[in-house]
């Protein structure tokens, strides 16, 4: 895209280096949160180049995880992480009203124009307490992650005579819906009603 191209209102993006990976120290993963500093790294990458486009002045990124996993702190283990990325949206700012993924979609379809889905959308709050009418259209700059961590040029380098080749060869395409189907909970095996009737 040069500036002049019309960018699709709304995109997905999904992360795959996540906690369900183990480490592999000579690959520049020495444990497993490596994968976690990695797609944090990536997700720093992606701000910072697109905070340098003419799309950035109109820009909202939304950022959070399909679910809390072990993240249970001593609030609620039901809490989950969100980032609000944007110009318009109020700079280091932490917002105290309850919010879930009904209040992401009503937020979309908001800011697209269009109707809601159910009415779990309909009924959610909203996301507008983030929200400035002053922007700040100042481009972020990607921080550089904790070597001891998650080394990028260990994990990265081809030139690296001990570089793990095999691991790039089995990661999957991204955006192949057979690997996003292979890997997801919704295959039949994994079913409530097929895993009775297994069991019975």
């Amino acid at each position: 895209m040069n500036g002049n191209d019309i960018m699709p209102q709304l995109i997905t993006v999904i992360i795959p280096n996540d906690h369900g990976a183990g480490d592999r120290p000579d690959a520049g993963y020495p444990f497993r949160e490596s994968y976690m500093a990695d797609n944090d790294l990536a997700v720093g990458r992606i701000i910072e180049y697109l905070s340098r486009t003419p799309y950035w002045e109109n820009m909202l990124i939304v950022i959070t995880e399909d679910d809390a996993q072990n993240g249970v702190d001593h609030i609620d283990a039901h809490r989950s992480i969100l980032m609000l990325i944007s110009p318009w949206v109020k700079k280091d700012f932490v917002s105290h009203c309850h919010y879930s993924f009904g209040s992401l979609f009503k937020t979309f379809w908001n800011i697209l124009g269009l109707p809601y889905l159910n009415q779990y959308d309909a009924g959610a709050t909203d996301l507008s307490d983030f929200f400035t009418g002053t922007p700040d259209y100042t481009p972020y700059n990607a921080l550089p992650v904790d070597k001891r961590i998650f080394d990028p040029q260990k994990a990265l380098d081809p030139f690296d005579e001990d570089f793990d080749w095999k691991a790039v060869e089995e990661s999957p395409l991204i955006d192949n819906m057979e690997d996003m189907v292979r890997e997801s909970k919704e295959q039949d095996e994994y079913r409530l009603e097929n895993r009775e009737k297994k069991d019975s």
